[in-house]
């Protein structure tokens, strides 16, 4: 990769990525280490119900730290979503499903009935990415002001599923557009299956799901309750197997939920793509959760490159790999090797999600 653009403006946006690490380093600490346990009295009597401040607090944050101020208005620190509880409580899902206990187990596995507490902050959205703006994450945090019970699936004390706020607003849009004959790489709870088959246009589901006791849990606790269930054909069987085999010109739209984070959804988005690909799928019918938060990783990698690029880092440093992280950046520096970059606007395209995706077809893993 040639880089002729003026490395202060390169340093924008590679200064944006250390911000959004930054930013989701702050984040985690707060959600993991202070908001399951607020203090709703402290909150009001010593914070005047201003969240924002009762953040800084427990993250021991000067309020009059000048930088810091700027920092949080440029990601919109300060904004911390009371939500409407019934927005989520009167969900098609959570007005059909009903459950007569608090946990359900089979071996390791579990569905349990679980809550957020009053006024515990959590994540409700999938990132916003502010494309013109050196690509800035911007993370979306909610609360509620009363306790909100929640259906979950766990497995060994990981929590593979959970219809919570961010589970329903991330899959809003996907469910939104599928129609005619669906995919679905993942059963988990069933939300995406259960609010698809309410649409007059899903004329049938399959569902690919690869653990037994999750579709035993489904079907003995679950399956009954839903609406136009039969739309819906659960199949026990590797996923990744099922798209190599099987002739996916049958499905109008394929939506993949295999994975738990953007972290762990890296390997699984990077195979199928490249599955995809080989087999001619249309792949704007292809339709991945989370999709923002893992291209906003694949593109902190591309960053990386493009950093040591600017400071001539040897072709020799991308012949091996440790980890997929390696594999990836590596792949990258060869895929771009021969195109020049010389203005802020053919950056900015490389980095956009569109482009990326191209980027990644061919990758293999």
């Amino acid at each position: 990769m040639k880089i002729t653009l003026n490395k202060k403006e390169i340093y924008k946006f590679l200064n944006t990525k250390e911000e959004n690490l930054l930013i989701d380093n702050i984040y985690n600490d707060f959600l993991t280490n202070f908001s399951p346990f607020v203090n709703k009295n402290e909150l009001i009597s010593s914070f005047n119900n201003n969240y924002y401040l009762y953040f800084l607090d427990k993250l021991e944050i000067d309020p009059s730290d000048h930088d810091f101020y700027n920092l949080a208005k440029k990601y919109s620190l300060d904004n911390f979503i009371l939500l409407d509880e019934n927005k989520y409580s009167s969900n098609e899902y959570y007005k059909t499903i009903k459950l007569t206990k608090n946990s359900y187990k089979i071996n390791n596995l579990s569905l349990n009935i679980n809550h957020f507490n009053p006024y515990e902050c959590f994540l409700y959205k999938d990132i916003d990415v502010r494309e013109n703006n050196y690509f800035q994450e911007i993370n979306n945090v909610g609360y509620f002001s009363k306790p909100f019970k929640y259906i979950e699936l766990v497995k060994n004390d990981e929590v593979w599923m959970s219809i919570t706020p961010h589970e329903i607003e991330t899959m809003e849009d996907d469910i939104k557009t599928v129609k005619g004959n669906i995919l679905v790489l993942g059963l988990g709870l069933g939300y995406f299956p259960f609010m698809s088959a309410l649409k007059n246009e899903v004329t049938k589901i399959d569902v690919i799901e690869l653990s037994k006791e999750v579709i035993s849990l489904f079907k003995e606790n679950l399956y009954e309750q839903f609406i136009n269930k039969e739309k819906i054909n659960v199949i026990n069987e590797n996923a990744l197997t099922y798209l190599e085999k099987s002739d996916l010109n049958k499905y109008n739209y394929i939506y993949i939920d295999l994975y738990h984070t953007s972290l762990d959804a890296l390997p699984i988005y990077l195979k199928t793509i490249n599955i995809l690909n080989k087999k001619n799928y249309d792949l704007s019918k292809t339709l991945f959760w989370i999709e923002k938060s893992i291209l906003a990783y694949i593109r902190r990698i591309l960053l990386t490159l493009i950093e040591e690029t600017i400071n001539n880092f040897d072709e020799k440093m991308y012949l091996k790999a440790k980890n997929l992280n390696d594999k990836l950046i590596n792949y990258l520096y060869f895929s771009l090797k021969d195109i020049n970059i010389s203005n802020k606007e053919e950056l900015e395209n490389l980095l956009k999600d569109k482009e990326l995706k191209k980027l990644i077809l061919n990758f293999k893993y």
